[in-house]
This record gives structure tokens, C-alpha cells and sequence, in this order.
């Protein structure tokens, strides 16, 4: 499985931003507060400017400021 941050510019629905991280559902577990290693699967999640920069710490990456930034999953 292979996770995208995507960004949008707020208030509006077009994607700006989009880079695929090399992190593992367990890695993203304890930042994402999931339970099981399933919960990723069918949803973009909204990610706090706190997980932003714990998963741009943990992926070696810097996110774009002033985005809404989400988490989405693919396989």
C-alpha cells in the first residue's frame, strides 16, 4: 500500500499538491490514530498541522504551507 499527501487551496475543491510518501500503515498508525491496520483503506483523511509535521518528520519531506493537506491511501 502506498499513501499521497494531496493538498488543496482552502475553500476550494481543485487539487494543487500531491506527493506519494514512503511510510507504512505502521508508521502512520500512531499519527493518524488508527486501531487496526485496515482503518486506512476507503477514505481521505484530513490531517491537523501536527500530523503534518510528524509525517513530513517521519517521510524526510516538506509539506507546502497554507494547504489543507489530507492523507489518502492506494494500493
Amino acid at each position: 500500500m502506498s499513501f499521497l499527501i494531496m493538498g488543496f487551496e482552502k475553500g476550494k475543491d481543485e487539487l494543487v499538491y500531491e506527493h506519494e510518501i514512503n511510510l507504512s500503515v505502521q508508521d502512520l498508525m500512531p499519527v493518524m490514530k488508527w486501531s487496526e491496520i485496515t482503518d486506512c483503506i476507503g477514505a481521505d483523511f484530513p490531517i491537523s498541522s501536527a500530523q503534518a509535521e510528524e509525517i513530513s518528520d517521519l517521510a524526510l519531506v516538506s509539506f507546502p504551507a497554507g494547504l489543507n493537506l489530507y492523507l489518502s491511501s492506494c494500493e
